[in-house]
Protein backbone atom coordinates (compact mmCIF):
# COMPACT_ATOMS: atom_id res chain seq x y z
CA UNK A 1 0.00 0.00 0.00
CA UNK A 2 2.69 2.48 0.98
CA UNK A 3 4.71 1.85 -2.19
CA UNK A 4 1.56 2.42 -4.28
CA UNK A 5 0.93 5.68 -2.40
CA UNK A 6 4.56 6.72 -2.87
CA UNK A 7 4.42 6.02 -6.63
CA UNK A 8 1.10 7.86 -7.05
CA UNK A 9 2.25 10.84 -5.00
CA UNK A 10 5.50 11.10 -6.97
CA UNK A 11 3.78 10.81 -10.38
CA UNK A 12 1.24 13.52 -9.60
CA UNK A 13 3.87 15.73 -7.96
CA UNK A 14 6.20 15.51 -10.99
CA UNK A 15 3.33 16.37 -13.36
CA UNK A 16 2.38 19.39 -11.23
CA UNK A 17 6.03 20.45 -10.90
CA UNK A 18 6.55 20.24 -14.68
CA UNK A 19 3.37 22.25 -15.24
CA UNK A 20 4.67 24.97 -12.91
CA UNK A 21 1.85 24.37 -10.40
CA UNK A 22 4.12 23.95 -7.36
CA UNK A 23 7.43 25.12 -5.96
CA UNK A 24 7.62 22.23 -3.47
CA UNK A 25 10.84 20.20 -3.45
CA UNK A 26 9.26 16.79 -2.78
CA UNK A 27 5.91 15.01 -2.84
CA UNK A 28 5.90 14.97 0.98
CA UNK A 29 6.40 18.73 1.10
CA UNK A 30 3.68 19.28 -1.50
CA UNK A 31 1.07 17.00 0.07
CA UNK A 32 1.93 17.58 3.72
CA UNK A 33 2.00 13.87 4.56
CA UNK A 34 4.17 10.80 3.96
CA UNK A 35 3.20 7.65 2.05
CA UNK A 36 3.27 5.82 5.40
CA UNK A 37 0.36 8.02 6.53
CA UNK A 38 -1.90 6.64 3.75
CA UNK A 39 -4.26 3.85 4.82
CA UNK A 40 -6.38 3.67 1.68
CA UNK A 41 -6.40 4.99 -1.89
CA UNK A 42 -9.74 5.76 -3.52
CA UNK A 43 -9.97 5.74 -7.32
CA UNK A 44 -13.54 7.01 -7.69
CA UNK A 45 -15.63 9.74 -6.08
CA UNK A 46 -19.33 10.45 -6.52
CA UNK A 47 -19.85 13.57 -8.63
CA UNK A 48 -16.25 13.54 -9.90
CA UNK A 49 -15.67 10.11 -11.39
CA UNK A 50 -12.21 8.59 -11.63
CA UNK A 51 -9.23 10.07 -9.86
CA UNK A 52 -6.96 9.54 -6.87
CA UNK A 53 -7.80 10.37 -3.26
CA UNK A 54 -5.53 9.48 -0.37
CA UNK A 55 -7.23 8.52 2.93
CA UNK A 56 -4.89 9.20 5.86
CA UNK A 57 -4.60 7.65 9.33
CA UNK A 58 -6.18 10.77 10.84
CA UNK A 59 -9.29 10.31 8.59
CA UNK A 60 -8.48 13.22 6.28
CA UNK A 61 -8.83 12.65 2.54
CA UNK A 62 -6.54 14.55 0.16
CA UNK A 63 -6.89 14.51 -3.61
CA UNK A 64 -4.08 14.12 -6.16
CA UNK A 65 -3.78 17.92 -6.37
CA UNK A 66 -3.15 18.24 -2.63
CA UNK A 67 -6.59 19.61 -1.78
CA UNK A 68 -8.72 18.34 1.11
CA UNK A 69 -11.76 16.28 0.13
CA UNK A 70 -14.86 14.89 1.83
CA UNK A 71 -13.83 12.45 4.58
CA UNK A 72 -17.13 10.52 4.52
CA UNK A 73 -16.46 7.10 3.05
CA UNK A 74 -19.74 6.89 1.11
CA UNK A 75 -18.49 9.53 -1.37
CA UNK A 76 -15.93 7.00 -2.64
CA UNK A 77 -18.23 4.00 -3.07
CA UNK A 78 -19.76 3.87 -6.54
CA UNK A 79 -22.89 2.01 -5.41
CA UNK A 80 -23.72 4.45 -2.58
CA UNK A 81 -25.55 7.00 -4.77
Amino acid sequence: MHQMARDNMRAHFVALLNAGRTQARSPEEFYGFRPEDVVEIHLYKQGYGRGVWFRLRDSRVIDAYGKPSHPERYWYVSSAH
